[in-house]
């Protein structure tokens, strides 16, 4: 018999029970599989909750839908939308469903997996699916996907969207099918493209580890921080700290401490996907005892999008991120928190917090969100406090979070400086007050400027960078490099990767990949598709603990930290949609350095005359 996560007793006794597809489904796997594979039920994978999935070691992964829809109440028309016909609303197809799951491990979840997948596209063929329709016979499936798509072309069409899903009915759980089926797929034979590295990856996500108290490290909390830490029942709290402050720090701990009061799962959103990671290690750093499998830590849009996914709600464009309606056809069936923290709530929406505690937390539940309205790089309205409007939250901002122990005293004097010219009649100027920490009273510190020109090419800033690391013996392991946008940053990258010979961390493509994706794609659309679906993957497995140099926009990297950091402000570009040198942004690049911070001015005259009346180089 096959091995099942959990047992069988845990899923029957589980708060929201099985379905009688899924336990009968179930059954019919562990009793006709072998010991060789491992069946999940409902894994959760930071936000993705497939039915089930089946592991073979050096083989393959399937993921299995079960559905339990009667497909005569729904329709499908000539632009292949699936509708429910009682409700009279368009649904999301399980097909669709399953092939989310499918992409997100392959271009999301699962780390080397995408680079592997473009070098060779066959590795996506090693990961299968299957549709289970617990309530229809195969006859009815293919009776009702005929009946629904008349026009040959669409019939055409669909049949190739769904080439490589396999759909049950309920008369197709026999021994012969599941052989057929495994011998088609040779799911039973090994491969050499499922290996060692990939299988652990999705052990990692299937089964997620506890973290022992002994993993933890002693942290000694400020007065201020101590206060905020502490989880509470039934508390609506909005923190403001400055950069340094400790409020990813808070955050973390008191993550810790509601999933230890509640003892349920605890979901924490950021606006930057790559912030996911930094909050886990400040997780990590908390020296108590906890499963990895409480904390759901993601940024807003891709957990919306898991969310629509998991319910077949379809997103219809930018417009269902802010509809506070969308759930509303499956608010009686989402899964509710205990307890929600926010971090970046600067870049929020007010319509994203209104759906957010509309649908998504309990009554009288614990909401914590933390920010800093000096970094607003999205600029977000204000209230007339100059202060992030947070319209389900009542009452004052708890300002405590004052004190920096990020950077040294130099770092922080610039930061109030730019503050005071460049943000006094936008924002609240902070008392910044710059703590000692110990780990930087050895450092040799530096804060370098430099007008290179608009025209000064990649070249030359690399050459500088070289100079500058050679000068100041800086180990790149301690070095980002940051930017408004990735096109500078992509050229730098390739340099230090085939002149120095240097390993490289980024949220971004390489100038191979970009290359490459502008070969492959027929359209606009499809090119700028890849390179977003690279930079997703890039930013969601992004982190500082790989010893490389680390090279990032500017908006990636908010809510980090960096030892050393070479700042390029790009030069002015009025035809730009975006503003990609805004004070706003140039101010959060400045606190992210600790010691030493390098600043390259590429010919922007707003910047020029306040970096050289304060920096002495």
């Amino acid at each position: 018999m096959a091995q099942i996560h959990p047992d069988f007793y845990t899923i029957q006794h589980l708060h929201q029970p099985a379905t009688e597809g899924e336990l009968i489904l179930l059954d019919f796997l562990q009793k006709n599989l072998n010991m060789e594979f491992e069946i999940y039920y409902h894994p959760f994978i930071n936000g993705d909750r497939p039915n089930i999935v089946i592991l073979k070691k050096g083989c393959g992964a399937i993921i299995i839908s079960v559905n339990d829809w009667d497909l005569t109440d729904y329709a499908i028309n000539d632009d292949l939308d699936w509708w429910n016909n009682s409700t009279s609303t368009k649904v999301q197809s399980p097909f669709s469903q399953i092939n989310y799951y499918k992409e997100n491990l392959v271009s999301l979840h699962i780390s080397t997996f995408l680079e592997k997948k473009m070098n060779k596209w066959y590795y996506s063929n090693i990961i299968y699916t299957l549709v289970y329709f617990h309530k229809m016979s195969q006859d009815n499936i293919e009776k009702f996907i005929h009946e629904n798509i008349s026009k040959e072309d669409n019939k055409n069409k669909f049949l190739k969207d769904i080439k490589y899903i396999q759909y049950w009915g309920y008369d197709s759980l026999t021994l012969q099918n599941l052989e057929e089926y495994f011998s088609k797929i040779r799911i039973e034979q090994p491969s050499f493209l499922f290996d060692e590295d990939i299988y652990n990856n999705f052990k990692r996500y299937l089964k997620p580890p506890f973290h022992q108290l002994e993993e933890g490290i002693n942290i000694k909390y400020t007065k201020a921080q101590a206060e905020l830490i502490r989880s509470e029942s039934r508390p609506r709290r909005k923190i403001k700290g400055i950069a340094g402050s400790g409020k990813t720090l808070v955050l973390a701990k008191r993550a810790v401490n509601a999933y230890l009061r509640t003892n349920s799962e605890i979901l924490i959103l950021t606006f930057n996907l790559s912030l996911k990671n930094y909050i886990r290690d400040k997780i990590n750093d908390v020296r108590e005892s906890y499963p990895w499998e409480k904390f759901y830590i993601t940024n807003y849009h891709q957990f919306i999008k898991s969310e629509a996914n998991n319910y077949n709600l379809p997103i219809k464009g930018l417009k269902s991120y802010t509809d506070i309606n969308f759930f509303e056809p499956v608010k009686n069936h989402i899964k509710k928190y205990k307890a929600i923290f926010i971090d970046e709530v600067q870049d929020y929406q007010t319509e994203w917090l209104e759906i957010i505690t509309k649908y998504f937390l309990y009554e009288d539940s614990e909401f914590v969100v933390f920010g800093d309205e000096k970094q607003n790089i999205y600029r977000r309205p204000l209230d007339e406090n100059k202060e992030p409007i947070i319209k389900t939250i009542a009452g004052n901002w708890n300002k405590s979070l004052n004190a920096s122990k990020r950077f040294t005293s130099e770092i922080g004097k610039l930061a109030m400086k730019f503050q005071h010219h460049f943000l006094e009649n936008k924002y609240t100027i902070d008392n910044m007050v710059v703590l000692d920490n110990p780990m930087l009273d050895f450092e040799q510190r530096n804060i370098k400027y430099a007008n290179i020109g608009a025209k000064a090419s990649t070249e030359r800033i690399f050459n500088i960078y070289k100079g500058t690391c050679k000068k100041y013996c800086l180990n790149p392991a301690d070095i980002t490099i940051l930017s408004g946008t990735a096109d500078i940053l992509r050229e730098i990258e390739y340099s230090i990767r085939t002149q120095l010979k240097e390993n490289t961390t980024t949220t971004f493509e390489t100038k191979e990949e970009y290359d490459k994706s502008e070969l492959e794609t027929k359209s606009k659309n499809n090119f700028e598709e890849r390179i977003n679906t690279i930079r997703r993957y890039r930013r969601n497995h992004f982190s500082i603990k790989t010893g490389t140099v680390k090279l990032s926009s500017i908006h990636s990297f908010k809510g980090w930290e960096s030892h050393t950091v070479f700042l390029i402000i790009e030069p002015h570009k009025s035809d730009s949609i975006q503003d990609f040198e805004s004070v706003e942004l140039i101010y959060t690049a400045i606190t992210r350095a600790q010691v030493n911070l390098f600043i390259l001015n590429m010919g922007n005259e707003k910047y020029d005359s306040f970096f050289n009346d304060n920096i002495q180089n």
